[in-house]
C-alpha cells in the first residue's frame, strides 16, 4: 500500500486508509471541479478580441461561404394579358462569398462596432447555365416602384406617367436582359437614370414620394460587391462581460430598433449568424428559439428548434424556419407586428407566407418569402405556375454545436417577390395582379473536417478530467477495500502478540 514494511501495524493502517481515502476525495473533487475549470479557461477564447480563437475565425473565416442565386424567367410574357405567368427557374449561378470586417471600433460597454465588406466571385463549375450569356425576362421593377410609390398621389402619378410615356423612357412593362446584368453588373435603364435626374432638379420639399435606388443602373445585387456600407453598421457584444453576449446584436445603424416594423418585429436582436454565444454546460431542457438578423429584410428571422444532428462525429442541434417566420399575424399573434399598414385595423394586409419589405428595399413593392412560396398561403400560387415548393430543398436551416456555439452548417434561403398591380400606370394596364417571384438565393456554409477535429478536442477536454477522476476513484476504492481488509485481518492479528515468558538460571 506504499507503506514501509518495518512500520508498526497502526502506522500501516493509518497510511493505507489515509492514502486511499485521500485518493477517493481527490478523484471526487477532480470530477466536480475539472469541467468548471475547463469552462473558465475556454471562455477566454469565446471573446471577440484580438488574440482569441473566436476573433481569428471571425476576422478571417476559415471556411468558404457560397451564394447560389436563382432567377425566375417569365416564359410567356408576350401573352401577359391573356395567360397567367409561367415561371421557369434559372440557375443556380454560384458565387464564392468572402467577408471582410472593416472600420472596427471597440466600445467601453464591451461591444464592437464594425462594417462588413462582402465579395463574390463567380464559380462556373458549381453553376448551372451560362452566367455570361443567359437572359431573363421579368417585370420592370423600376416602373413598378414608381407606380407603387405614387399610388396614393394621383396628381404626381398622372404627371410622372405622362413623362414616361411621352418621352418613351420605357416602352414595355418587362426587362429582357442578361443574367449577369440582372444580378451584379446592373442594367443601364433609361427610366431609372431619367427619374433620378428629374428628382435631382426638384427641391426636396416638393419632390414626389419616390424612393429609388441611388445607382445609375439596376441589378438586384448591383453596388453590393465590395461595398463597405451596403449592409449597414453593426454593433455586437464582444462577450468580455459575459460569453452569453458574444456576437449578439445590440445596434444596427446606431439604433436598437428599426422603423420599418412595429414592436418586437423592429427590435434589433439575434446574431449576424456567424458568431454565436456558447451555452457551455448550461443548456437544459428543450433548446430555445434562435434569431438571425438579416440586413436584406431589415429584421430578424427567428428559427425554431427542430432536432439533433451530427456532422463529422460532432453532435449538434438544428433550427429551422417554420411557418411563423412570415405569418403576418394570420395564425400567430406575436407576428402581427410584421404588418406595415399605417392603420393597424386593416392588418393583416398580406396572406401568411410573404412579408412586406418595401420600405427596406428603396420603396419597391417587394416581399420576402421562402423559395417557391414554401409554407406560404395557397393564394400566392394560384395566379402563377412553375412553383414546386419542397421542404428538403427550400427549408431555412441553422446547425450549431451548443457547448461552443460554433456553427456546423447553414442553409439560409429566401425569395424576393414583387407585388404586381397596375397602380394606374399606362404601361401596366392589363398586367396580371399577382405576387411575382423574381429571384431566390441560398447561402450555404459547412464545417470542414479539419475544423471538426479542433472542435472535438475542445469538447473532449471537460470529459478527460472526469474520466481520469473515474479511474482514480476506482483505484482509490479498490485500495480502500484492501486497506480495510488488511486492517481487520493481518494487521489486527499482528497487533496483539502473545507475551513470552523468560526464565533465567540462578
Amino acid at each position: 500500500m506504499g507503506c514501509c514494511s518495518n512500520w508498526s501495524p497502526t502506522a500501516k493502517r493509518l497510511c493505507a486508509l489515509g492514502s486511499t481515502t485521500g485518493l477517493c476525495v481527490f478523484a471526487l473533487v477532480l470530477g466536480l471541479v475539472w469541467p468548471a475549470l475547463i469552462w473558465q479557461i475556454a471562455k477566454q477564447e469565446f471573446v471577440l478580441e484580438p488574440g482569441t480563437e473566436v476573433y481569428k475565425n471571425w476576422i478571417e473565416p476559415p471556411i468558404d461561404t457560397y451564394l447560389e442565386i436563382y432567377l425566375w424567367n417569365w416564359t410567356n410574357a408576350d401573352a401577359y394579358q391573356t395567360e397567367k405567368p409561367h415561371l421557369e427557374q434559372l440557375g443556380p449561378y454560384t458565387f464564392r462569398e468572402r467577408h471582410e470586417r472593416v472600420n472596427l471600433e471597440w466600445n467601453d460597454n464591451d461591444t464592437l462596432t464594425f462594417q462588413q465588406r462582402r465579395k463574390w466571385h463567380h464559380v462556373p463549375e458549381l453553376s448551372v447555365g451560362d452566367y455570361e450569356k443567359d437572359r431573363v425576362v421579368t417585370i420592370n421593377p423600376v416602373l413598378l416602384t414608381v407606380g407603387y410609390a405614387l399610388r396614393n398621389e394621383p396628381e404626381f402619378l398622372f404627371y410622372v406617367d405622362g413623362i414616361i410615356t411621352m418621352n418613351e423612357l420605357a416602352t414595355t412593362p418587362f426587362y429582357d436582359v442578361l443574367v449577369r446584368e440582372m444580378i451584379f453588373e446592373g442594367y443601364d435603364d433609361l427610366l431609372l437614370t431619367s427619374l433620378l435626374g428629374l428628382l435631382a432638379l426638384i427641391p426636396e420639399e416638393s419632390r414626389p414620394p419616390i424612393d429609388l435606388p441611388p445607382y445609375d443602373r439596376f441589378g438586384w445585387f448591383f453596388g453590393r460587391n465590395g461595398s463597405e456600407t451596403y449592409d449597414g453598421t453593426f454593433t455586437i457584444g464582444t462577450g468580455k462581460d459575459s460569453v452569453h453576449n458574444t456576437g449578439v446584436m445590440r445596434l444596427w445603424n446606431g439604433a436598437n430598433a428599426t422603423d420599418y416594423y412595429r414592436g418586437e418585429c423592429g427590435r434589433i436582436r439575434g446574431t449576424t449568424g456567424e458568431v454565436w454565444p456558447p451555452w457551455g454546460r448550461t443548456l437544459s431542457g428543450p433548446p430555445p428559439s434562435v434569431s438571425v438578423f438579416a440586413p436584406d429584410v431589415c429584421s430578424s428571422v427567428t428559427l425554431q428548434y427542430a432536432e439533433k444532428m451530427e456532422r463529422y462525429g460532432i453532435d449538434g442541434l438544428r433550427w429551422i424556419g417554420g411557418d411563423r417566420v412570415f405569418d403576418n399575424g394570420v395564425h400567430y399573434k406575436e407576428t402581427e407586428c410584421q404588418c406595415t399598414a399605417a392603420d393597424t385595423r386593416s392588418c393583416p394586409v398580406l396572406d401568411n407566407g410573404a412579408m412586406d419589405v418595401s420600405r427596406c428595399k428603396f420603396g419597391a413593392p417587394a416581399t420576402v418569402s421562402f423559395p417557391h412560396f414554401y409554407l406560404a398561403n395557397e393564394s400566392y400560387l394560384v395566379g402563377i405556375s412553375g412553383m414546386q415548393p419542397n421542404e428538403k430543398e427550400h427549408r431555412f436551416e441553422m446547425e450549431l454545436e451548443p457547448y461552443t456555439g460554433v456553427p456546423l452548417g447553414v442553409r439560409a434561403q429566401l425569395q424576393v417577390n414583387l407585388d404586381v398591380k397596375q397602380y394606374g400606370m399606362t404601361l401596366l394596364r392589363g398586367i396580371p395582379e399577382v405576387m411575382l417571384p423574381v429571384l431566390w438565393f441560398r447561402q450555404t456554409a459547412s464545417l470542414t473536417e479539419q475544423l471538426a477535429d479542433d472542435i472535438k478536442l475542445i469538447l473532449m477536454l471537460p470529459d478527460i478530467g472526469v474520466y481520469v477522476a473515474y479511474a482514480l476513484g476506482a483505484l482509490g476504492i479498490v485500495g480502500l477495500v484492501l486497506a480495510v481488509y488488511f486492517s481487520v485481518t493481518r494487521w489486527k492479528l499482528q497487533s496483539s502478540p502473545q507475551p513470552v515468558e523468560v526464565k533465567t538460571a540462578l
